[in-house]
Parts: C-alpha cells; sequence; structure tokens
C-alpha cells in the first residue's frame, strides 16, 4: 500500500514467474494474487489451500514441489 501501484512494472517481467498464494491470507486476499499473476506475462499461478500469510508447519513440501515443477518448466523451455 505505502509503495503505490506497481502494476506497469509487474507487466514488464520477461522471465518465467510463479506467484504462490495462499487462498486463507488474512492480510493479502487471494484475488491481489491473482491480479498479481494476471499482470505478468507468461505467469504461473499456485494457489494453495489453507495457506494463510506465513509459513506453516508442512507448507514445505508443497512450497519445493511447486518451485521444482517451476523451474523444471522453466529450464525445458528455455533450453527448447
Amino acid at each position: 500500500v505505502a509503495s503505490g501501484d506497481r502494476s506497469a512494472q509487474l507487466r514488464t517481467i520477461g522471465k518465467p514467474t510463479l506467484v504462490i498464494h495462499g487462498d486463507a491470507d488474512p492480510l493479502v486476499r487471494v484475488k491481489h494474487g491473482i491480479d498479481c499473476a494476471r499482470k505478468i506475462p507468461r505467469a504461473r499461478l499456485k494457489i494453495i489451500p489453507g495457506m494463510g500469510h506465513d509459513l506453516a508447519p508442512g507448507l514445505l513440501p508443497i512450497l519445493l514441489a511447486a518451485l521444482i515443477d517451476h523451474l523444471r518448466a522453466s529450464t525445458a523451455a528455455i533450453s527448447a
């Protein structure tokens, strides 16, 4: 909020991007994660059910799986 609207900057991101957001985040609603992903060209969005605004126990394997999938897809796209 203090930094203002960054929509224009998001649209300039040209690297493979994964937006991860929890659907139970009480501080930043999931609609904002969806909006962020829509503004970044070709971004992928991973919404994690039950995740809030913290790194609760049990989330690490879920986050690692999402990151590994994203990195593999990004590497494959670059190699092609």
